[in-house]
């Protein structure tokens, strides 16, 4: 049975995994009326509040941009900083970081057999590589999300199984690249949206996990 301080260390989990699927949402290619259908915003403030109090001061900025009536610029800024041509200013993928310029090098070889191994699959619509940031962090909140599930359950086992796993991503393939990529999203100061998209995910990252 979960103690009170268990539970405590479980709602937070449940929390940052939320986290990280709300900030993966942000990466992909702008899609106005789900942001602003879906309040993604407004939710990611109330758990950031909760999670990293931090990085919440950055996230009304992103919801100014999205109000506005014009996103135009915001549609550009995204092909500028992440798909190019000519130069490609914030490259969204792991391999880039942590394989000296290498897209699609062996770590996006490794986090797809990462994927796998926890029964994730690719959507056939994602025409993205497995190391693009949007997967990152959405297998982020996957292991925490199972690992918060399983402390609930009190499959103990199970749920120091997700965390061994967890762990292990979170020191190999996040924190090694995503504070850089967010730095360079920064320094080409392209729409306000994205600064502050970065500033957020930033400091949320060196906030760091529950152990």
């Amino acid at each position: 049975m979960e103690t009170a301080m268990q539970e405590l260390e479980g709602k937070a989990r449940a929390v940052k995994a939320d986290c990280c699927r709300l900030l993966a949402a942000f990466f992909y290619p702008p899609d106005m009326k789900l942001f602003l259908e879906e309040g993604i915003g407004e939710k990611l403030e109330g758990l950031l509040e909760i999670a990293c109090p931090e990085a919440m001061p950055f996230v009304p900025q992103l919801e100014e941009c999205l109000e506005a009536e014009d996103h135009l610029d915001l549609s550009i800024a995204y092909t500028k900083l992440f798909l190019g041509p000519p130069e490609v200013l914030a490259p969204p993928y792991a391999s880039f970081y942590l394989d000296r310029g290498v897209v699609m090098g062996p770590s996006s070889v490794a986090i797809m057999k990462i994927y796998k191994a926890a029964g994730l699959v690719l959507d056939d619509e994602f025409n993205e590589m497995p190391d693009h940031v949007t997967v990152v962090l959405e297998l982020l909140y996957y292991l925490l999300h199972r690992e918060a599930i399983a402390g609930h359950a009190d499959a103990f086992e199970e749920a120091a199984q997700f965390a061994s796993a967890r762990a292990a991503f979170w020191n190999d393939y996040v924190i090694t690249w995503i504070p850089k990529f967010c730095g360079l999203i920064i320094a080409a100061d392209q729409h306000p949206f994205y600064t502050g998209l970065a500033q957020s995910l930033k400091t949320f990252i060196q906030c760091g996990f529950p152990e």
